[in-house]
């Protein structure tokens, strides 16, 4: 295994209130790992789990899978990065796109008004479990033959949708991964046959972690590990071949200690959403609850260039949103005044307070 960075826990007050936070993962720390896990993870249900690369080349066995048995309609939420309908729309696919509402949700009531056949893929967002309301929804179209695929990236620690034929994530999209997604489902006599190999975006992404957890460690304000990022990067959406997850990824999925990082989500979460209290500015379209985890605190908001800046200021990198897709139509308005907050397993109530008093001070200047 690497070398860990140091616990965020061993940080004096006034290095974490000039500490990054946000951005791509460094490498874990080490409290949060674990002698070698025999147990499921969260999202395990059964055995037929396949880990790939990355979460698209996990939509491409599905999309081969799914022509093969005769699809070539699939609905869609309209606000969809272009590289989860790429295999389909490369392949001739039918991209019918569903309305979603200003907290980012499509309504059961559309699934039922507009999916009667063909292939769903259903996408709950930022943690979001479904609904009872959804959950028939997705019961109902099912019976009417509809194949319904869940990509369950947002919301990995809440365990398999319990409404779904085939489910797909990318895993490095929330846990400190070098690369890895997953694919369940599959028909057994189509299930690929894949080899174990060297990832080219494993090997940078995880020379990039090295290097920004030695940037953080030291202070030196070295960005070496942003051109290492950029690069994985590419190499991840070039990558359209589908290969089993690196065996590193693989190790290292099995020490990490998920209950603790889950945990560390749920309290980071909390204490944010009650920081950042109400306002007129802003609104929280998933606050914590008993349903739903974020994989971020998003809020909406008039202002998100000027947010950004003001965050970024003062080393506070939140996600970019994927750019509005070349592909569909974009039904409804454009979800432009979103913002993602990080509340990762990195980081502990001093920096939700942290994060929190810079939107405050923000809002109450501009």
């Amino acid at each position: 295994m690497p070398s860990q960075a140091p616990q965020n826990g061993s940080l004096t007050a006034q290095e974490r209130d000039f500490s990054e936070i946000g951005s791509d993962f460094e490498l874990v720390d080490g409290r949060y790992l674990i002698p070698v896990n025999s147990q499921p993870l969260p999202w395990e249900d059964s055995a037929d789990i396949i880990y790939l690369e990355s979460g698209r080349q996990a939509l491409a066995i599905v999309e081969t899978e799914l022509r093969r048995q005769g699809h070539t309609q699939i609905h869609v939420p309209s606000y969809l990065c272009d590289s989860m309908v790429a295999p389909f729309h490369r392949n001739g696919w039918i991209l019918a796109e569903l309305p979603l509402d200003n907290d980012l949700v499509v309504r059961p009531e559309e699934l039922l008004a507009r999916v009667t056949e063909g292939v769903l893929l259903h996408t709950p967002y930022f943690g979001r479990q479904d609904s009872p309301a959804m959950l028939d929804a997705l019961t109902t179209i099912r019976r009417r033959g509809v194949v319904v695929v869940v990509d369950e990236t947002h919301r990995v620690f809440s365990g398999p949708s319990p409404v779904a034929d085939i489910r797909v994530a990318s895993v490095r999209k929330v846990l400190p991964l070098y690369d890895g997604g997953y694919v369940a489902g599959l028909s057994a006599r189509l299930r690929p046959d894949l080899q174990t190999v060297t990832s080219g975006a494993a090997a940078i992404r995880q020379m990039a972690m090295h290097a920004k957890s030695d940037a953080l460690t030291s202070g030196d304000g070295s960005k070496t590990h942003l051109e290492l990022f950029a690069k994985a990067a590419h190499a991840t959406e070039i990558g359209t071949e589908p290969v089993r997850m690196s065996r590193d990824s693989h190790s290292l999925l099995r020490r990490l200690d998920m209950e603790m990082i889950r945990g560390t989500r749920e309290k980071n979460s909390i204490s944010l959403t009650q920081a950042l209290g109400r306002s007129h500015r802003f609104r929280i379209i998933n606050p914590p609850a008993e349903d739903l985890l974020p994989s971020h605190l998003v809020l909406e908001t008039d202002d998100v260039p000027g947010l950004k800046r003001c965050l970024t200021e003062q080393q506070i990198y939140c996600p970019i949103h994927w750019p509005p897709s070349e592909v569909l139509t974009q039904t409804g308005k454009w979800p432009d005044r979103y913002i993602s907050l990080p509340i990762d397993h990195r980081y502990g109530e001093p920096d939700m307070m942290r994060m929190a008093a810079c939107i405050k001070t923000f809002f109450s200047q501009s």
